[in-house]
């Protein structure tokens, strides 16, 4: 059989334009059918220590690019494999009688198969299969070893193509990996600063908390002395006075004089109201340190509602303009927690609503005990947080909030100081209409915790 050379100049240009590996190998599969009339063409690419199915033309093509049954075969095994392995052509003329043949979706009694070689290395097989005996020939063999020595270049090239590509993939994902890190880093290092910060906040607010509560202890002590004691004793003589029979006219005018009435009469009002500051001031900074308590590992028997309390507090200022919180504070057990933790997540709570109010709105804060569990609820009127973003809001370093505004940190310290610090729950709900977080902290069975 002649075999016309337009035909394979023709088979040589098509592999030159397919610039795909998986494109050149469906291309040469179909060109060796086409040009030497063979019913059946397969190309089996060397993967290793096997040969894979990559190309198929003919009975084993069932339609356009896909094959029948896509097989593996390791060098060394069947008459492929030989081949790989040998890296020689072969001829079976009946394939009844070689014990090599490997039966798949098509039973041929002749095969032909030439290796593909490049620098010495089998790379791939050309092999084909006739339902006919002793159907190719010596002529055939030699022609198929041609081709697939002209196509041996274009298969390594493409293949090398194919993994310079891929590298370039990794290299890409691997690049945004490590952008992706080093994000992450930058985030986690301003974290680790404003972290530094706020721990330096807290040692200072607890000294300065300690050095004004003494000059507040003995201020409060006087004005009590004051109103208790001197207030009282000053209006009896000033009463005695007026009384005496004997006091010159000019003295009793001066005792019943308006404006020194007026400022006996308020003296009293105006120290009463000036210790009640005080007092006030002195709660503030209770509070302060116990809020930026330095023994911040120490599990304490405590009550949840005494530091809501004391958390709202220290926000009173940020709260009074945008805000009106309502408390529901029920009767509760003692508790054996970390109060300086659990306050610090009522303010992350507490703010977040804030912040999720654009105008006038309401936080409401309730407690109950139900079932051997605490249950802190903190709701507000905000905006809401969307359904897609409720399962990541726990999540480090996630924040909605503009680039500069928010660390993504808070709520995920929030789920540790709870979750795995209490083995307590935290849970949020939302909507269009405000959102509701749930803090469950365990009574019973409460494992005992030691400093």
């Amino acid at each position: 059989m002649m075999y016309g050379v337009d035909k394979i100049n023709a088979f040589a240009l098509a592999m030159l334009n397919q610039a795909e590996l998986e494109d050149l190998l469906w291309s040469i599969a179909q060109g060796v059918g086409e040009i030497m009339e063979f019913d059946d063409c397969v190309i089996y690419l060397r993967n290793g220590d096997k040969l894979v199915q990559m190309a198929a033309f003919g009975v084993k093509n069932p339609k356009d690019r896909e094959i029948f049954e896509r097989i593996e075969i390791p060098v060394g095994e069947g008459i492929v494999g030989n081949v790989a392995l040998t890296g020689e052509a072969e001829i079976v003329t009946d394939t009844r009688d070689d014990p090599r043949y490997i039966n798949d979706q098509y039973d041929g009694l002749s095969e032909l198969a030439v290796p593909v070689v490049y620098e010495g290395e089998t790379i791939a097989v050309i092999d084909s299969e006739s339902n006919r005996a002793n159907d190719y020939s010596e002529f055939e063999q030699a022609l198929l070893q041609v081709i697939a020595n002209i196509a041996s270049p274009r298969i390594a090239s493409a293949q090398y193509q194919l993994k310079l590509k891929q590298t370039q993939v990794r290299l890409e994902r691997s690049n945004n990996e490590l952008k992706q890190s080093l994000n992450e880093l930058a985030k986690n290092q301003a974290a680790l600063i404003q972290s530094e910060k706020m721990a330096s906040v807290g040692v200072l607010s607890a000294g300065i908390a300690h050095e004004i509560n003494t000059p507040l202890g003995f201020s409060i002590s006087n004005l009590n002395t004051v109103l208790e004691d001197f207030l009282p004793e000053l209006t009896q003589v000033i009463h005695r006075v007026k009384a005496d029979p004997d006091l010159p006219a000019s003295s009793r005018a001066l005792l019943y004089d308006d404006e020194f009435n007026y400022v006996l009469d308020d003296l009293s009002a105006l120290t009463q109201e000036t210790l009640n500051g005080l007092k006030s001031a002195k709660q503030i900074m209770l509070d302060l340190k116990r809020f930026s308590r330095e023994d911040s590992d120490i599990f304490i028997l405590s009550d949840i509602n005494k530091g809501i309390e004391s958390t709202l507090n220290i926000l009173r200022n940020e709260l009074k303009t945008d805000c009106e919180v309502t408390l529901d504070l029920h009767p509760l057990p003692e508790v054996s927690v970390n109060i300086g933790k659990l306050n610090q997540v009522f303010m992350n709570l507490i703010m977040n609503a804030k912040q999720a109010i654009s105008e006038r709105g309401k936080i409401a804060i309730s407690t109950q005990f139900i079932d051997g569990w605490i249950e802190v609820k903190v709701s507000d009127t905000g905006c809401g947080i969307p359904k897609s973003h409720l399962k990541d809001i726990f999540t480090p370093f996630y924040t909605t909030k503009p680039v500069g505004e928010g660390t993504g940190l808070g709520l995920a310290i929030c789920y540790r100081i709870i979750c795995q610090e209490h083995n307590g729950k935290l849970s949020v709900d939302s909507d269009n209409q405000g959102t509701v977080f749930t803090i469950q902290l365990p009574v019973k069975n409460q494992v005992e915790r030691t400093a």
